[in-house]
């Protein structure tokens, strides 16, 4: 009776183990730059990689909730960088010092990108003014990881730097 117990134990483990060979684990727990309108950068916590969200906003209409299949639609764009040292300092920024050397580019190949936006803000745009924008990825596939979900809450953007 033992042994089966431990047989259907090991059974029941082993058909919730994870694929180790794809990444699904995000390492994205860093700060958020925005900036333009818009282009969207969330770090990794040593500022030496990021995942990027660039939406043409001449293509759209700035709504509540908008979602946009990655892909699919060409006014949303989603890249993974890593560099060998700190980037934070050259992302949204007029004034480059030295850049650090790109080590990966990676574009995503499928995935949703939604688009929050509330009245407030998109009268602020409408404005000219500087707005923020919640973004939410979720299953984003890049060649060598995938993000399950990610919200970037409340990022500042439409304002150009300089």
């Amino acid at each position: 009776m033992n042994r089966l117990c431990i047989l259907s134990i090991a059974i029941l483990l082993s058909a919730c183990a994870v694929n180790k060979s794809t990444k699904t684990m995000h390492p994205y727990e860093g700060d958020m730059v925005g900036c333009g309108d818009f282009i969207v950068y969330k770090l990794t916590n040593d500022n030496q990689e990021y995942v990027s969200v660039v939406v043409d906003m001449s293509a759209i209409e700035l709504e509540d909730l908008q979602a946009y299949a990655i892909g699919k639609a060409d006014v949303v764009n989603v890249t993974r960088k890593q560099f060998d040292g700190p980037i934070h300092s050259a992302l949204c920024n007029d004034v480059m010092g030295e850049r650090p050397e790109e080590l990966l580019s990676e574009i995503a190949s499928s995935g949703i990108v939604e688009l929050r936006v509330n009245e407030t803000q998109r009268k602020n745009k409408e404005k000219g003014e500087p707005y923020t924008v919640t973004l939410v990825l979720k299953k984003v596939v890049f060649e060598t990881m995938s993000i399950d979900y990610l919200r970037l809450e409340d990022v500042n953007v439409g304002w150009l730097p300089g």
